[in-house]
């Protein structure tokens, strides 16, 4: 008599039916929260706009947009609580102190990744600098930006190493969440067409930031690389993708593909190919050394 249980994946190796059907379920939480989140953000957003009577024109866009990222990050927290309480940990990793020291490591090694990248764009004459003027709007933006930059980092360097990382190995964690941080970017692609090398390079960053967790033995590393990179791109360097530029310094930059990209800016660059794959290797080699890429959490 033939079995009339069906089987989701039919493979007979274990560690691949672990593998298929926790990346199936990470990818329907994505769907709910991104997706469908970002959907009644937007509606949110486009209906109710509470920064219109009190922020000038130029910034109310921001602050009306990092206002309703609420919505995503109630979803992300509702969703860790109910599928994997484990992934709350992140919050409370270490002392107090050390998420602050971790936070603070992170938004320095955001900024001198961006400084890199826009100096070597300035010495090879793609980019010219030149002073904006100093606004105190945005100060209060750089918090916000963090809240942005967190409710991302809590789905692809929170949840999914939790989901992940407590039965497969740590590349395994890397590689699927720096695929779906491919995955958060699509909307720009939809915008200005596919990039090969921005797929790439966005992979190489998400892998980069589950490294440097690794690395740091704390979350809040990654959300301050994180917010480093995003605020001094577009709030200070002027240099963000599209070239649009809210900030103190206006950076003019012209299309080369070795240092900047006039639709996705440096993260389609081949630098940051270079770079980015240089500190991978740097962590790979030295996180194996200190025995630290086999678990989630065996520091």
């Amino acid at each position: 008599m033939e079995n009339s249980n069906r089987e989701l994946f039919r493979t007979k190796s274990e560690f691949l039916k672990k593998l298929y059907s926790n990346i199936l379920f990470v990818a329907v939480v994505e769907y709910l929260i991104y997706n469908k989140g970002l959907t009644l953000k937007y509606t949110a957003e486009a209906a109710f706009d509470p920064f219109a009577s009190i922020i000038k024109e130029e910034f109310d866009l921001y602050y009306n947009h990092y206002f309703w990222l609420i919505v995503p990050i109630i979803l992300t927290l509702v969703f860790m609580r109910l599928t994997c309480p484990g992934a709350l940990y992140i919050f409370k990793e270490g002392s107090f102190g050390r998420r602050l020291r971790s936070l603070f490591t992170g938004l320095l090694i955001g900024v001198g990744i961006t400084c890199i990248l826009n100096f070597t764009a300035w010495i090879s004459g793609t980019t010219v600098f030149s002073y904006n003027r100093f606004d105190w709007l945005l100060i209060p933006l750089l918090p916000l930006v963090f809240i942005q930059c967190t409710a991302e980092e809590m789905l692809l360097r929170g949840y999914v190493p939790a989901v992940l990382g407590e039965k497969h190995s740590w590349d395994v964690v890397c590689f699927v969440s720096g695929t779906l941080f491919i995955f958060h970017h699509v909307l720009n692609m939809e915008i200005y067409g596919f990039e090969a090398r921005y797929c790439l390079n966005l992979f190489l960053m998400g892998v980069f930031f589950c490294l440097m967790m690794k690395w740091e033995g704390n979350f809040w590393v990654t959300s301050g690389i994180h917010t480093g990179w995003n605020y001094t791109q577009l709030f200070l360097m002027g240099t963000s993708a599209g070239n649009k530029s809210m900030g103190i310094i206006t950076g003019k930059a012209d299309y080369n593909p070795t240092f900047y990209d006039e639709k996705y800016g440096f993260i389609s660059a081949v630098i940051t190919t270079v770079l980015f794959t240089a500190l991978i290797l740097f962590l790979i080699y030295n996180l194996s050394k200190r025995g630290k890429l086999e678990g989630y959490r065996d520091e």
